[in-house]
């Protein structure tokens, strides 16, 4: 392994783990633009037409998630016993797909009108968020197998070096026993 690996995949990791938190808080940013213009969306119209979708950016808590790794999810809400002193709020997580981005019909669902106009106009900037989080894992995982490549092959070197007798023979280097 060469002597530079240690040191370029500690640099990988701490970028790796920069950029995602830097995507994390751009995502959380994008959200908060979601429900400032929802409440000013709510603020004009009757309750019935309030809406309940919601959008959360919160980190993946998975084991084998990678240092600053995020979610973006949209979820939909429903309150149970609003008027009592127990009220409760049910949520329920939208199913993305396999693509970056959450489909149109999924959202329509579940939305108002203008939610749906607002969330996908959302969703386009957290789908490039995500590409983009997806990218930094790849690097991260690519220099992460190299380096373990570099390893592999350093220590296979190591035990075929070991001097034997055949290796002696080859070499033409011989002792007086």
């Amino acid at each position: 392994m060469s002597r530079e690996t240690p040191e370029i995949e500690e640099t990988v990791e701490a970028w790796a783990h920069a950029r995602l938190e830097a995507l994390a808080a751009e995502a959380a940013e994008v959200a908060s633009q979601f429900y400032l213009r929802a409440a000013q969306e709510r603020a004009e119209r009757p309750r019935e037409e309030w809406g309940r979708v919601g959008v959360r950016v919160r980190p993946v808590r998975a084991v084998r998630a990678a240092p600053g790794a995020f979610s973006i999810e949209w979820f939909t809400r429903r309150w149970v016993n609003r008027a009592g002193s127990r009220a409760r709020t049910f949520t329920t997580y939208l199913r993305r797909g396999k693509g970056d981005r959450y489909s149109r019909s999924v959202l329509a669902g579940v939305a108002q009108p203008w939610e749906l106009a607002l969330a996908e106009a959302l969703e386009e900037r957290f789908a490039e968020i995500r590409r983009l989080a997806r990218g930094v894992s790849r690097v991260r995982m690519a220099f992460r197998q190299h380096a373990k490549l570099e390893r592999m092959m350093t220590e296979e070197r190591g035990q075929r070096i070991q001097p034997d007798a055949s290796h002696k023979i080859l070499t033409g280097v011989f002792t007086n026993d």
